[in-house]
């Protein structure tokens, strides 16, 4: 353990991107200047999920500059739970940290949280201002209140890019989804398996460079979808054998 009790654990901080040539630099710089200050074992890994742009260019880059920063380059464009899922399987510390490549947080607010992972398992941020547009604040409220209702989540801002694992949860947990729905299943089998889930308010910062795709019709029809494959085919069967099993004992 070092002697600073403040850097004992390893941290892995990954950023998953699309077309984000203006952000990345910035996002992966102020992620090692964190870092730095917190672990003496991390590591930042940027997802580059088939960008159109110089994404990818500009994080090799930053790459060949820091042998910490390391870069993943998709083929074909996966969207948000397909970028997650491969930083979450290449992420090798005792800590695992995602955020927006758009720097939508402060990451000095990492200093703070990691600490608090002595008593927890998983941290998840929630936006203390919701500087977006009023169809986007519509949308998250609804989508929030539906996830309550059928998993009985009771989480204020589940897709906020705020989420901070121990790696033993996603040694144990199986991800499935594709799309944004992605944060929310790991919340539910998180919870599954009796992981300690604790809430933490968060500055939020709107995007002012680039443009967003997460809110787009065809990203919204996606979660709500995958939401309702996996309550039919995972989650309400996975309860259903619970309480027969009760029943039957």
């Amino acid at each position: 353990m070092p002697d600073n009790p403040e850097k004992r654990y390893s941290i892995s901080v990954f950023l998953p991107a699309y077309n984000e040539e203006d952000n990345i630099e910035q996002a992966v710089g102020d992620s090692v200047e964190v870092l730095r200050q917190i672990s003496d074992d991390w590591e930042v890994i940027v997802v580059n999920d088939a960008s159109l742009d110089r994404t990818g260019e500009i994080a090799d880059r930053l790459a060949k500059e820091n042998s910490s920063v390391k870069v993943i380059h998709h083929e074909k464009n996966t969207r948000l739970g397909g970028a997650l899922r491969t930083g979450f399987a290449n992420a090798t510390k005792d800590l695992v940290f995602y955020t927006d490549a758009d720097n939508p947080i402060d990451m000095n607010d990492l200093k703070w949280a990691v600490p608090m992972m002595s008593d927890v398992d998983f941290i998840t941020g929630y936006r203390l201002n919701r500087d977006e547009p009023l169809k986007r604040k519509i949308y998250s409220r609804c989508y929030n209140w539906i996830i309550r209702l059928l998993f009985g989540l009771r989480v204020r801002d589940v897709n906020f890019s705020f989420k901070l694992v121990k790696q033993e949860i996603l040694k144990k947990v199986s991800l499935h989804s594709e799309g944004s729905f992605i944060d929310a299943e790991l919340l539910i089998e998180a919870r599954k398996y009796g992981y300690l889930v604790k809430e933490v308010g968060i500055r939020y910062f709107a995007r002012t460079k680039g443009v967003s795709t997460l809110a787009s019709p065809s990203v919204i029809f996606k979660i709500f979808a995958e939401l309702w494959f996996y309550y039919r085919n995972h989650y309400r069967n996975r309860n259903g054998d619970a309480e027969r099993e009760k029943t039957d004992s």
